[in-house]
């Protein structure tokens, strides 16, 4: 284990990695974290600052200064950035000026952190540093790779934090990481011992937490060298979900431990926004002007593939664009350079959606009703930045080709969600039982008439509603709201949850349907707002466990996109 977290250290960069990680580890070891890492803020020559009792059980200033990788001569001296300038800002203005006032009498050590090893030929030139600065007031330690391994390992992987079963299904999903799925299945089952054993102090919330953006950070590091970010993705989206779990109950309350639970959380959040976005601009947008070029990207000859890998697609680019626009909401007033990149990012992610929609066809025709998530996610995506023409092209193209493709037994959405069941559909129309089991219920043809409804409030459906009738008459026509065991199981889908709206009317101007959307929303409205991603004002998580474990979006997201919806509703 000492050697894996050894070569993920050394792996991680500076700026926003290795020095994430560095303020949840002191903590773990007891010290007080003052000073973080920030963008735009001069710092003197530290990185990160803390106060706390030594290893010699005196009390004393930590300030870090972090370099990523091994230590080499070219970042001793080489640049203003270098470790030696550093170290003279230190010396020369932070511990004369800027140690907070409590802290003035207390010896200062300062530390020299890099993710790797100290390379022989810096070693002499640091060691004269040394002894030269070297006073009562001011000594020096270095932190390399094996002392932060050792760390990591005493204080937040303890064997007795972490279970030999834990740990083992950890290594696992690591040595799995070109095998996704495969590593998927440790890392779930990872987090599943991981909370078992979980205790009733607030204090183990805050460890878990650190624990599980340590262990993401590592699947991260180790992913690129590798270039597949499948694995980190899926497993930093579930340790979030499950990081939530733990920790909503307590992330109101101002109690230490709580403070450090939201600080863990945000970490969680930023990581997998961060494997994110590098796997959708590295891996999806580059294709999305090409025609055909997301779909023929497929490492796969089989139809069925592309369909699913492109609505997968849809739906990962769609949600951190989701993730993107909430950031941009929260942030807005003091962070306006923030802001203005994350709108151009925004934007782009935006017109790829549209881009990819026009020039991939499959897209057209999607074969697991479920994929009405997707749809969903993009769509509100969509309606965000007021892209209402392309919303109803897209969905009456759907619509229609889902319909026919009922009508001619291809290949129609179906409830089926196994691909063993889904490679073999459809079968013979002369098969009645089975047609009228892999079509018993719908939630994708009630979103598209939503949709198209609130894109274009004045059109109708004209003959759809005689061939759902003609073709799929015993069909539920259902959407979701979550209830009052929504909260417990919603965002790591220990259990079923929620109540299915059904029998829903497609009429030729959809407005019973709408009515009932309304209704609705009015009438489950406690239950959607007492969820503690909406409470908290982090609703984009619930879109995120949705799209994670495959359950419907609740139909009240409509009130955020449309403001004839927002007026019913309340």
């Amino acid at each position: 284990m000492k050697l894996l977290i050894k070569e993920y250290l050394a792996a991680l960069k500076e700026r926003g990695e290795l020095d994430a990680i560095l303020p949840d580890l002191l903590s773990e070891m007891g010290l007080h974290v003052f000073s973080r890492p920030a963008v735009g803020v001069r710092q003197n020559g530290v990185d990160l600052a803390a106060v706390g009792v030594d290893k010699d059980g005196i009390k004393k200033v930590f300030l870090f200064t972090v370099k990523p990788g091994d230590l080499k001569r070219q970042d001793w001296n080489s640049s203003p950035q270098g470790v030696r300038p550093s170290l003279d800002e230190m010396l020369d203005s932070y511990i004369p000026n800027r140690i907070p006032k409590q802290y003035t009498n207390l010896p200062v050590a300062i530390c020299v952190s890099v993710g790797g090893d100290i390379n022989q030929n810096v070693d002499a030139d640091l060691s004269a540093y040394e002894r030269r600065n070297t006073s009562k007031k001011v000594g020096f330690q270095r932190w390399d790779g094996d002392l932060l391994a050792n760390y990591l390992l005493s204080a937040v992987l303890a064997e007795n934090v972490i279970s030999g079963k834990a740990r083992t299904l950890f290594r696992k999903s690591v040595a799995m990481l070109d095998e996704p799925d495969a590593a998927y299945q440790y890392f779930t089952e990872m987090l599943q011992e991981l909370r078992s054993e979980l205790g009733k102090r607030q204090k183990d919330r805050v460890r878990l937490v650190r624990q599980l953006n340590l262990c993401c950070w590592v699947l991260y590091a180790w992913s690129r060298e590798a270039d597949n970010l499948e694995a980190p993705y899926r497993c930093s989206e579930l340790a979030m979900l499950y990081g939530w779990d733990i920790t909503a109950p307590y992330l109101p309350k101002t109690t230490a431990p709580a403070k450090a639970m939201r600080t863990g959380m945000n970490n969680l959040i930023n990581l997998h926004l961060t494997i994110a976005d590098e796997f959708v601009n590295k891996k999806l947008l580059p294709h999305a002007a090409i025609k055909d070029g997301l779909a023929t990207a497929v490492n796969s000859r089989f139809a069925l593939d592309v369909n699913l890998s492109l609505f997968e697609s849809i739906g990962r680019i769609s949600l951190t664009g989701i993730w993107i626009q909430y950031f941009i909401e929260r942030y807005a007033g003091p962070y306006t350079d923030q802001i203005e990149q994350l709108e151009r990012k925004r934007n782009k992610y935006t017109d790829s959606i549209i881009q990819i929609v026009n020039n991939n066809g499959v897209l057209r025709s999607p074969i697991r009703d479920d994929h009405s998530i997707e749809i969903g996610l993009a769509c509100i995506l969509l309606a965000l930045r007021n892209k209402m023409d392309a919303i109803r092209d897209w969905t009456n193209l759907v619509l229609s080709a889902s319909l026919f493709a009922l009508q001619t037994n291809g290949a129609y959405p179906c409830v089926l969600t196994e691909y063993h069941e889904l490679a073999e559909h459809p079968k013979r129309r002369a098969d009645r039982d089975y047609f009228e089991n892999a079509t018993a219920g719908s939630t994708l043809i009630p979103t598209l008439c939503v949709w198209q409804k609130l894109s274009n409030p004045t059109g109708n459906f004209e003959n759809i509603p005689d061939m759902i009738q003609k073709y799929i008459s015993h069909c539920t026509m259902q959407l979701w709201v979550p209830n009052e065991a929504s909260e417990e199981h919603l965002y790591i889908n220990s259990e079923n949850h929620g109540l299915a709206v059904c029998e829903l009317p497609i009429t030729k101007n959809c407005n019973e349907l709408m009515e009932i959307v309304f209704a609705e929303c009015k009438t489950s409205k406690e239950h959607f707002t007492s969820l503690t991603a909406m409470s908290l004002d982090h609703w984009p998580i619930i879109l995120s466990a949705c799209r994670h474990h495959r359950v419907p979006l609740p139909l009240m997201f409509w009130q955020l996109i449309d403001h004839s919806v927002a007026g019913a509703i309340n």
